[in-house]
């Protein structure tokens, strides 16, 4: 035989419907259905009995002593007495609600037990009664809702068709609720069986015709027909539950807190005006194909809600019998058992916020069109897809529930920084009526799972709508790339000598060229612009016949650079010459000058003195060309200690090629960023209470770190990076203290540049020529 028992655990008249009796000789016998009744207005009360920590439920505990006052002495005391609707709506103990269940029936192989439909019914509610029914050694429990087993109730006794809309009333404890479900017919180990479809919570609709109101007016009747002037032992009378329910009523013998006696003798029935009408529940109803009502109450009572109900939906309503939920339950259990189709139920949408490249968007979890079989794991079909950003060791999730009214969030640690952006999937697993979904993440990268806390995480003050609208921001503005333009002043002739035309002419096929001369033309910025521009464009109105010049010297240069390698003794103005074409100048001299780097210690033929070694990094700096020169210039440089860089060489080198290049942003790793803000840190302390005549490259540095946005659009924002953040406050106690007396100089080339390098950490920068102003404004710009 299997054990099959449905349980309406609920408080104001609880009952299990079973489908065994044990007879006199201890034997189990198997019948269609028993119920044991729990208890009217049921409780759980504490004993001294070792087994099941002394509580016990059921009927049992409505008849025993125990809580009912001081008048029974010390097990009287009100502790040791707790209702089950109080169980029922507050943060329930497993082992209470166990002690209840196990009162009416336990040891089943399938158990079911009802849950009242409206959103008012708790998920942790749902998790501990389920533990509960494990504990009561229910072998396989399931919860579902009242509004579904009542319809279960209805078709197996044939009221109820393929098809057919259904709406179910159930008197709840606040009002009554509304229920619409669907009937399908699914298939069934070659057969067929009716199944409800659930699409929505059950609407709750408060009004003195619910359970509690009844409860009060039982209350009020029991006081009256009191003899008594004090009230404390009329709690417990059982004359309350009763009349509530429209039970008949018989007097009951009381006992005082003095150890006096009083006889009860209550009102026959409730004499009450009819409580306020329902509201007009028509157009709720509308569709519907048949109405049941599902009450607990008898009599009189259960004759003036059917009434009431009836005129509220404008229509008949079908009234099931007391036993309806305890006996769909039952029936439910037997479906579980034989893996029948129990119901489908939708489940409440459940959605967080995914961040793309130009904008935020709420990101449902659950398929809204999808119902699932009781019992049955539902996951996400399509997970969200986030991120953690480089430089954090925890990230927030905001979630929305369809049950909740406000919005939350959540903050997961993964206990260590990360060194570049982690994605991660987000998605959610729950079955119907089982408690709270898992909101679960998933990181390949890191080879970890978390499962993200609803009831842990801060809930939020803003609606849902209003958070998104919030998010609804441009992306952090990234520092536009510098480019140094070219002009024809540097070309012309000027009072201060010859231009680069003249200069070209002169030399092209000189014996001996004037490499100094030529550098310093080049190197020259009348009018804010180079000869050569810092992408190596060259004005239009230079010809080709004075490029075709240039490039000849350029081709005599590199040949005089060519002997010095190999026996030194030329100086530097040829190779200086070189670099002042920025990136119009040959790849060869980008290679020359990264092998200088590898022999900065031990010595080199044309880089024979300290002051030449500038030209070594920042000649690179300018020359760069292409990725794979950038990327081998900036690993040499990060393979350094920072500590030991030199703001004219490492850090200038570092501060060119982030700041004019498109690509050497892209090639770092966050774990470079991170090393690159330590040095600019340092300088912006190194520099504080001094001329700052060694900042120059400090600022470029700083913003051309920021252009590593074209990477990570969010990243090393002010207020969501910790990195930003120590970036912003350096810059702020060098603006401080550049408005010390002895700084004037340095405040006008630096101020104004620093609070708009303050508003791209904050990511609104207001000037995209940012770059190009911390270069011009910081007198040398390039110094070799």
């Amino acid at each position: 035989m299997k054990k099959l028992c449905g349980y309406d655990l609920n408080g104001w008249w609880d009952k299990a419907a079973r489908n065994w009796v044990v007879l006199s000789d201890g034997e189990e016998q198997e019948i269609s259905s028993s119920i044991v009744e729990g208890g009217i207005f049921g409780v759980v009360v504490e004993t001294g009995a070792k087994a099941d920590g002394g509580l016990v439920g059921g009927a049992q505990a409505s008849i025993s002593p125990h809580g009912l006052g001081a008048g029974w002495g010390a097990i009287g005391a009100a502790h040791k007495r707790i209702r089950v609707t109080e169980l029922l709506n507050a943060d329930p103990s497993v082992a209470h609600l166990t002690a209840a269940l196990k009162g009416m029936s336990s040891l089943a192989g399938f158990g079911v037990a009802s849950l009242d439909d409206h959103a008012e019914t708790e998920e942790l509610l749902q998790e501990r009664l389920l533990s509960a029914l494990r504990k009561a050694k229910i072998s396989t429990p399931l919860l579902v809702w009242r509004s579904v087993l009542a319809t279960i109730f209805a078709i197996e006794n044939g009221a109820i068709s393929e098809g057919q809309t259904v709406g179910v009333i159930s008197q709840a404890a606040e009002g009554i609720t509304l229920q619409r479900l669907r009937i399908r017919r699914e298939r069934s180990h070659g057969d067929t069986v009716l199944a409800p479809e659930r699409k929505s919570v059950g609407k709750l609709i408060r009004s003195e015709w619910g359970y509690s109101s009844l409860a009060q007016l039982a209350h009020e009747a029991v006081l009256a027909a009191s003899s008594s002037d004090r009230t404390e032992h009329l709690i417990w009378a059982r004359a309350h539950g009763r009349l509530a329910l429209g039970l008949s009523v018989e007097p009951e013998v009381l006992r005082r807190s003095n150890g006096d006696w009083e006889v009860l003798t209550p009102p026959a029935s409730l004499n009450f005006n009819e409580p306020a009408d329902l509201p007009d529940l028509r157009a709720d109803v509308a569709g519907c194909d048949i109405l049941l009502l599902e009450t607990l109450a008898e009599g009189q009572v259960k004759e003036a809600l059917q009434s009431a109900v009836s005129k509220s939906a404008g229509r008949e309503v079908r009234i099931l019998d007391a036993n309806a939920v305890a006996d769909g339950a039952l029936l439910a259990a037997r479906r579980l058992s034989r893996r029948d189709p129990i119901y489908f139920d939708f489940l409440p949408q459940i959605s967080t916020i995914v961040q793309r490249r130009n904008a935020v968007e709420s990101f449902d979890l659950v398929d809204s069109e999808e119902t699932l079989p009781a019992g049955e794991v539902y996951r996400s079909p399509k997970p969200a897809r986030l991120a953690i950003q480089a430089g954090q060791d925890r990230f927030s999730i905001f979630l929305r529930k369809e049950t909740s009214e406000l919005p939350r969030k959540a903050e997961v640690s993964i206990g260590v920084k990360v060194d570049q952006t982690i994605p991660v999937e987000l998605w959610v697993e729950q079955s119907p009526a089982s408690g709270r979904a898992k909101i679960l993440v998933h990181s390949h990268n890191l080879g970890h799972h978390f499962q993200v806390d609803w009831d842990g995480a801060t809930e939020l003050d803003q609606r849902w709508e209003e958070l998104l609208e919030g998010f609804q921001k441009p992306a952090p503005t990234i520092p536009s790339r510098l480019v140094l333009p070219c002009g024809i002043d540097a070309w012309n002739d000027s009072p201060r000598g010859d231009g680069l035309f003249a200069l070209l002419e002169k030399n092209v096929e000189s014996a001996i060229v004037d490499w100094n001369a030529l550098a310093n033309r080049l190197s020259a910025r009348p009018g804010g612009k180079y000869a050569i521009s810092s992408d190596g464009a060259i004005p239009s109105e230079v010809n080709a016949a004075f490029i075709a010049m240039l490039d000849r010297l350029v081709e005599r240069a590199l040949d005089v650079v060519r002997q010095g390698l190999r026996d030194g003794g030329i100086g530097t103005q040829s190779i200086r010459f070189l670099t002042w074409q920025f990136r119009r100048c040959p790849t060869e001299v980008s290679k020359w000058l990264m092998d200088a780097w590898d022999r900065e210690v031990r010595g080199h033929p044309i880089f024979t003195h300290g002051a030449s070694w500038k030209l070594a990094y920042q000649g690179l700096g300018r020359v760069a060309s292409n990725q794979s020169i950038e990327f081998q210039a900036m690993h040499k440089v990060l393979g350094k200690t920072i500590e030991n860089w030199k703001w004219q060489k490492e850090t200038a080198a570092m501060a060119f090629l982030l700041s004019r290049s498109e690509t050497a942003p892209k090639l770092l790793t966050r774990r470079d960023v991170d090393r690159i803000a330590r040095r600019v840190l340092r300088e912006f302390e190194e520099n504080l209470g001094s001329a700052y005549t060694r900042f120059q490259y400090a600022p470029m540095l700083l913003v051309g770190l920021l252009r590593w946005r074209v990477v990570e659009p969010f990243a090393l924002v002010e207020g969501q990076d910790p990195v930003a953040d120590r970036l912003g406050k350096a810059v702020e106690k060098t603006i401080a203290d550049l408005q010390h007396r002895d700084r004037a100089r340095a405040l006008a080339k630096y101020g104004r540049i620093l609070e708009q390098v303050l508003e791209e950490l904050r990511g609104e920068g207001s000037n995209p020529e940012l770059l190009l102003d911390i270069y011009g404004g910081a007198d040398a710009g390039d110094g070799d």
